[in-house]
């Protein structure tokens, strides 16, 4: 009786505390059999999401406008009857540029080719044409391509990477071709980093609206001199930004460097106008520890940074949402050591660039690990551990101040999944950020220091939850959809705020899949 009591109760609490701050509105059932399989998010222009989908080994491109499905039609990927790779699927104003490739053995050369296809109903306008190609001698190893779009898509890049070779002592060179919308070349360089193999490790690339390519990496110190800066208490590694151009065979370099920090994660930004944007974590005595977090502004031509802010984490924060003896056990471990409390771990979402010149950053901690058996025949087997838990949202005025941090408590622990329904989502809308995820309903009045209970995709108390962060940092958690919506359960990874400030979600149930359509309040 105690035990139908408290469910009676927690339901009853489900359905007072159901927001009223977002409207659902879902499309129809649809079977994997008949309708395909989901990957992701290809991109969104306007009203019209564009959706990678698959059926049996047909790779396909669904148009959705609203929840409507408009097309679903194959992308070819057969040429004379030979498969091609995948390379990649960019979106201008008006095409789609699906870009693939094929290693020919005989020839010696990994050829990659662009088809173009229209938007409005994917009629193939260009087929198969050649775009470059990779001299290489063995499929294993035969280069690699890369393929981006500017913020304003008016110009693509390609990215051409030779095979390794390991005989060679040599600097990492490759070759940047910058093209049109209409895939006319408007120039191509050959390139080669101006460090040694193996200290400079690449971090993003991104093609400006200029047609310059913009490359984030980190340059590390070489043995002798990094054991000296770590005994230093000093980072053993510098980020570098990198600009590459039509007429010059040597980058632009500018290392991102700011007194006294250990930058880590460094997100880079660019909006259709306006600066360079950076945000992240940093340590103070540590390369992979977080006592809190920055953003820089830079300067889009020089790439000197003409604005910087800084917010460090107080220990109330860091332990916050921790039980009293799991903030006595940090405390107490730094104590010992003689070093501040710290984070760990955390995966860094995309910047958030507001409408108002404001930022938002959005970050994750994340870990996983593998754990293997072996048992007394010596048959071993291995189990892979995902955990997703706290989200931390930190916001930055028009002025590029760091206004607040606010954590979001979660726990989200699956084997052998990949994570497949761990994560959030986010939006931002005006002057609030909903964070989205699956979670346990026995979270949904959480107070700092109450035990966070673990959530569990086969739990009867599964819900999906929305949290507010508000204008001033404030936290509420509410149930996006109703019990009786139980079963729904979210790919929070694969739902994806769209520029109409609507988020386009996918959620599967048993046999079925449906996807929807969040506006917010």
């Amino acid at each position: 009786m105690v035990a139908l009591t408290t469910a009676m109760c927690v339901s009853a609490s489900w359905a007072q505390t159901r927001t009223d701050k977002a409207e659902v509105q879902w499309g129809p059932d649809m079977d994997f059999k008949t309708d395909g399989q989901f990957s992701y998010v290809m991109d969104d222009i306007g009203d019209a999401v564009f959706l990678r989908m698959s059926r049996k080994k047909e790779a396909l491109v669904q148009r959705m406008d609203g929840l409507k499905v408009s097309y679903q039609k194959p992308m070819e990927l057969e040429m004379d009857k030979d498969d091609l790779t995948s390379e990649g699927t960019v979106f201008t104003k008006d095409n789609v540029i699906v870009f693939s490739s094929m290693f020919d053995k005989k020839a010696g050369i990994n050829q990659l080719y662009a088809s173009t296809y229209d938007q409005a109903g994917f009629g193939q306008l260009k087929r198969f044409e050649k775009v470059a190609s990779i001299s290489a001698e063995k499929s294993k190893n035969n280069g690699g391509f890369s393929v981006y779009s500017s913020p304003d898509r008016s110009k693509v890049l390609v990215g051409l990477y030779p095979p390794n070779d390991k005989d060679k002592d040599a600097k990492t060179s490759f070759e940047l071709r910058v093209y049109d919308a209409d895939m006319q070349q408007l120039w191509a360089q050959q390139f080669t980093l101006p460090y040694e193999d193996g200290l400079f490790s690449i971090e993003s690339l991104r093609l400006d609206n200029d047609g310059s390519v913009l490359m984030l990496g980190t340059k590390s110190a070489e043995k002798r001199e990094g054991r000296a800066l770590k005994r230093e208490g000093k980072p053993s590694y510098v980020y570098h930004l990198l600009t590459f151009k039509q007429d010059s065979p040597v980058p632009d370099d500018h290392a991102i460097v700011v007194a006294d920090k250990f930058l880590q994660d460094l997100q880079l930004g660019l909006g259709k106008t306006g600066d360079i944007i950076c945000a992240g974590f940093f340590g103070n005595k540590g390369s992979f520890s977080v006592r809190g977090t920055f953003f820089l502004r830079l300067d889009r031509t020089t790439k000197q940074i003409v604005h910087e802010s800084y917010k460090e984490f107080s220990n109330d924060f860091i332990t916050e949402y921790l039980t009293e003896k799991e903030a006595k056990k940090a405390t107490k471990k730094a104590d010992k050591k003689k070093e501040d409390l710290e984070l760990y771990s955390f995966d860094m979402h995309d910047l958030i660039q507001r409408e108002d010149g404001g930022v938002v950053l959005v970050a994750e901690q994340f870990r996983y690990y593998t754990v293997c058996y072996t048992d007394s025949k010596g048959n071993q087997s291995c189990s892979t551990h995902y955990l997703y838990n706290d989200v931390i949202v930190v916001n930055i005025d028009p002025e590029g101040n760091i206004e607040w941090a606010s954590k979001v408590p979660k726990r989200q622990h699956s084997v052998n999944d990949g994570g497949l329904y761990s994560g959030c989502a986010v939006e931002v809308k005006g002057d609030k950020i909903y964070v989205i995820f699956n979670d346990s309903g026995e979270n949904l009045f959480l107070k700092p220091g109450d035990k966070i209970k673990q959530f569990e995709l086969t739990g009867k108390d599964a819900l999906v939850v929305l949290a507010l962060v508000n204008s001033d940092g404030s936290t509420k958690r509410e149930a996006l959809f109703s019990p009786e919506r139980r079963d729904v359960i979210l790919r929070p990874k694969d739902c994806v705020q769209l520029q109409n400030e609507k988020m386009f979600i996918y959620a599967s149930r048993k046999k079925d899949y449906r996807f929807g359509l969040i506006d917010f309040k």
